[in-house]
């Protein structure tokens, strides 16, 4: 079989590359590999899997951990030492922590089962909603592009096959050594049927042999309402396929919600910055101020102070994981005139001299008490 790329340069990343740093490499690759970008390229169906195969790991901790370790040589899970006990110290376990079952039922200290179908991998896609649509839910469709088995040759590779004749079908053959220990016995994908346990007579043309191709789905979802960004929703069953006889991945939608020209997301509150002029913040006002349902009329008393905060309760965001609203805040920003004509300046002067320390007083705490309030 031929020799596996390392990972790192597979995506052409660094060892130490970030999380986010090695899904913007399969991204960008992702794209310009693509069989349906690439259709005259036989070649490129490979490159695509090779690519996803790639970020499958690194983009898992765990998997990526034990890639650092071992390699392409990531020993396999197992049921067991003969006789009841591991005289390794729990390794099975530790393996099985990192990947679950999905590299099959064969044992590595002795045993023997069939091969059990990998999972495949899971799938994300974003979806962008406004804020009035976070707060009451909303219908969207995403597409999302997939890798599944072929219908025509049901993920084998080929539409006439039999039996492989050196795993008897199981995808997996034994490796047997003594060591100190005893006799110890490891399962490893079968390098005659590549682990598909046949052997392909007739190629299917569908997918040229690989089992697989590629699909580019459409789902539409429900979005909760009270959704916050980055939250995501899972669609079970809804991404890459897995080995034949494996369950599929399931797809992951992240949420980004919109940033609203009004009103300003603070948890399940909104706030709205709400301009006067230091006239009617003086003498007193009524004015509109949008909430998620429309315009509702507020009414500013006369002597309000610059950063006080007007509660409108019940008029912010659903709580998503309870019942009832959260608050609309409305900041008062009080607006000092910058351009004066003579007689303006004139009937300001003639103000001010007959105010004094009792016209001013009552502000009702600092400006920054008032600011301190409103934001959580």
């Amino acid at each position: 079989m031929p020799t596996k790329r390392d990972y790192y340069e597979v995506l052409g990343v660094s060892r130490e590359a970030s999380e986010t740093e090695v899904k913007k490499a399969y991204r960008r690759l992702a794209r310009s590999h693509h069989p349906d970008a690439n259709p005259e390229d036989p070649g490129a169906e490979e490159r695509f899997k090779e690519l996803t195969e790639a970020y499958e790991v690194l983009s898992n901790a765990e998997a990526r951990r034990a890639y650092d370790t071992y390699g392409h040589q990531v020993p396999r899970g197992g049921n067991g030492y003969p006789g009841g006990g591991d005289p390794f110290g729990g390794v099975q376990d530790i393996f099985e922590a990192f990947f679950g079952d999905s590299f099959g039922g064969g044992s590595f200290f002795g045993g023997q089962s069939a091969r059990t179908p990998s999972r495949g991998a899971d799938a994300e896609v974003e979806v962008e909603v406004s804020l009035r649509e976070a707060a009451y839910g909303a219908d969207r469709e995403v597409n999302v592009q997939i890798v599944k088995n072929c219908e025509v040759c049901d993920g084998v590779g080929g539409t006439e096959s039999h039996t492989c004749g050196t795993c008897g079908g199981a995808g997996a053959v034994r490796t047997v050594r003594q060591s100190i220990l005893g006799q110890m016995v490891s399962t490893q994908a079968c390098s005659a049927c590549g682990g598909r346990g046949r052997i392909i007579d007739v190629t299917c043309e569908n997918c040229r042999g690989g089992g697989r191709v590629s699909d580019l789905q459409t789902r539409r979802l429900r979005i909760p309402q009270g959704i916050e960004t980055g939250m995501r929703l899972r669609v079970s069953g809804g991404g890459h396929a897995g080995e034949p006889g494996g369950a599929p991945g399931d797809l992951y939608v992240r949420v980004n919600v919109k940033e609203d020209p009004e009103l300003v997301r603070d948890g399940e509150d909104l706030i709205h910055r709400l301009q006067v002029s230091f006239v009617h913040a003086a003498l007193g006002t009524e004015v509109e101020v949008p909430t998620l349902d429309g315009p509702t009329t507020v009414r500013v008393e006369a002597g309000t102070q610059p950063g006080a905060t007007l509660k409108l309760r019940g008029e912010g965001m659903p709580r998503i994981r309870g019942r009832g609203r959260g608050d609309l805040k409305v900041l008062v920003d009080v607006m000092v005139p910058t351009r004066l004509t003579a007689e303006q300046r004139d009937l300001l002067e003639r103000f001010e001299e007959t105010s004094g320390e009792e016209t001013y007083n009552g502000g009702g705490g600092s400006f920054f008490d008032r600011l301190r309030g409103v934001f959580r």
